[in-house]
């Protein structure tokens, strides 16, 4: 009989959340490294204040899944608190936010609890997060059942709260102590990054004998939908989602500028997304309808039509994020074309960049436009090593994180061993 085990995710296709990619990608996998993956997840209308987008093209895997519908007090009441007048509506949920503990998921974990002790027996509990509230309901679970609880770390949790910023600065200390419970109970823990770790080893302390692993997170082709690639009249050089103030695309858009005078052959930058305000006063100022078309975010599988044809895809990197490998990575690599990045020359992202010879990367507007032009000129430096793009693969991804399991499982089994020969 293989071994199985409950995830637990606060959303799972065909809620369209980039939280829904880790536990869809580690779920389609497992099973050929010999664990039965049980998905348990809420259902979306109870838990999110608005409905997120759904993309009924994802490909979902065919596993057991549990989606568990609750009554969320804090989730009606954001909908009230929205109809109020806009000052109002911000106040309220500010309010709303500083006195969750510490958000909505929490009010979930009873509904999940009980549709857990209906399940079929299940030898683990595997709980990603965040939102981090959904901890305590994965925690809940293996006390119920006593069986090992693994948390998986998407993102840091107390260790990245600037308290001088925060409006829910009072209760951290509880939250603080809450999040060492849970570590405290977890036999193992595994993080994207290994800053990530470190940053819980220092505040928390790695308990003697649990394991605590970095998975990095993992591209899928299976995300791809299967499209005819749009290309343009033009090379094109394609962005996808938001920027903001740490990932501003002002510095691009003054290379852009530049690109006439320095001789650089036709080439359009498309983005497909929202500037961030520095950006847009740029370009306000300085219209470059030749070299720059912003449009509004279109459906994926328009997307990765576009993405496909394009000469280049961009990445932006801030300065804040030198060790995050953020989800455009691994939606650029299963993209297979060229990734320009921009950013600091040190971060994480410019290394795999340049060990997996899937692009070219620049810190400054100077070093930008040689590669703007080699890309307009389709001479860009590419050449795919799969030995070092594997380990960001969904396949590496699981298989890691089945490793994991086994070592936990293996260990309690030892210790209730022990513990019926005394």
């Amino acid at each position: 009989m293989p071994k199985r085990v409950l995830m637990i995710t606060a959303a799972w296709p065909p809620v369209a959340r980039v939280g829904a990619r880790r536990p869809l990608r580690i779920a389609r996998r497992l099973e050929k490294f010999g664990w039965q993956p049980v998905v348990m997840t809420p259902e979306p209308n109870c838990v999110f204040r608005k409905m997120p987008a759904l993309d009924q093209s994802i490909s979902i895997p065919d596993v057991e899944t549990h989606h568990i519908e609750a009554m969320i007090p804090s989730t009606r009441l954001a909908r009230i608190i929205s109809r109020l007048p806009r000052l109002a509506a911000k106040l309220g949920n500010r309010v709303l936010s500083a006195a969750l503990f510490p958000d909505q998921y929490r009010e979930w974990t009873s509904a999940a609890r009980k549709a857990a002790g209906e399940l079929d027996a299940v030898d683990m509990v595997w709980v990603t997060g965040g939102p981090f509230g959904i901890f305590l309901s994965g925690a809940a679970i293996a006390r119920d059942l006593e069986i090992p609880l693994v948390l998986d770390y998407r993102d840091p949790w107390t260790t990245s709260v600037d308290l001088s910023r925060s409006y829910t600065a009072p209760l951290f200390g509880g939250l603080h102590r809450l999040e060492a419970r849970l570590l405290n109970q977890a036999a193992g823990v595994a993080y994207v990054n290994k800053d990530m770790r470190a940053g819980n080893r220092e505040a928390f302390g790695q308990p003697d004998g649990t394991p605590w692993v970095v998975i990095p997170n993992g591209f899928d082709p299976l995300d791809l939908p299967e499209v005819d690639a749009q290309r343009d009249e033009q090379p094109v050089l394609l962005y996808a989602g938001a920027c903001y103030a740490s990932r501003s695309m002002e510095p691009i858009l003054r290379a852009l500028a530049r690109a006439d005078d320095a001789g650089i052959p036709p080439l359009k930058l498309r983005i497909f997304g929202e500037l961030d305000p520095g950006a847009r006063r740029f370009l306000e100022a300085h219209p470059l309808p030749t070299r720059v078309s912003v449009s509004g975010r279109i459906p994926s599988k328009e997307l990765t039509g576009h993405m496909l044809g394009a000469a280049g895809l961009l990445l932006i990197i801030g300065d804040g994020h030198r060790t995050a490998l953020s989800a455009k990575v691994f939606d650029y690599l299963q993209a297979d074309r060229p990734i320009i990045g921009f950013g600091p020359s040190d971060s994480d992202a410019a290394a795999l960049i340049a060990e997996a010879q899937v692009g070219e990367w620049a810190d400054s507007p100077d070093s930008l436009l040689p590669i703007l032009e080699r890309l307009a000129q389709n001479t860009i430096s590419y050449a795919p090593k799969d030995e070092a793009i594997r380990p960001y693969s969904a396949d590496a991804m699981a298989e890691q994180t089945a490793a994991l399991l086994d070592e936990i499982h293996s260990r309690s089994g030892a210790e209730s061993d022990t513990v019926e020969a005394s």
